[in-house]
């Protein structure tokens, strides 16, 4: 119910309300990839932590940035909020499958499924992010678009405050 105001609300609101409802929309479909990424790297023997992947996507992002007219740093840093929101996403579905929760059995493959689907859409929440800019006022609306499973309070937390840092 709460998904469908909100896109109610994204039909009929002014234009640049809608921008961060899209916005929201694509972290959403980004985090929402952990889970295969989590499948594939517990398949292959691949811990978590790829430091130096993160650093191939917080250098990308920051050319991109500045490409996009915004602060490289603020980006950074919403970027690095976004990677350990992923990692946090990726560790719990580990911790549940060695609980005893079974795991996806037809994994995609990270290299050539899923990491070209995380480029796109870090490419195009780099382009939302320029065209609007993110207030607090927009909480609600990230906190109700925002919803992949494992995704702690904390790190749902640092995602916004990091997107409401970018345009300052």
């Amino acid at each position: 119910m709460a998904a469908l105001a909100v896109s109610l609300l994204a039909a009929t609101a002014t234009p640049g309300w809608a921008a961060p409802v899209k916005l929201f929309s694509a972290i959403n479909e980004r985090l929402s990839y952990m889970q295969s990424v989590a499948a594939w790297k517990a398949d292959n023997d691949k811990p978590v932590e790829d430091l130096p992947r993160e650093r191939v996507v917080l250098e990308a992002a920051r050319a991109k940035a500045v490409e996009n007219g915004l602060s490289a740093d603020n980006v950074t840093l919403f970027f690095q909020a976004q990677i350990d929101a992923a990692k946090d996403i990726q560790t719990c579905w580990i911790d549940r499958w060695n609980g005893g929760e079974a795991r996806p059995l037809n994994v995609p493959d990270l290299i050539k499924d899923v990491r070209p689907e995380l480029l796109r859409l870090g490419n195009d929440i780099l382009t939302l992010l320029a065209e609007t800019p993110v207030e607090a006022s927009d909480k609600e609306a990230f906190t109700e678009a925002v919803t992949v499973e494992c995704l702690s309070d904390d790190a749902r937390n640092a995602l916004f405050e990091g997107l409401v840092d970018v345009h300052e």
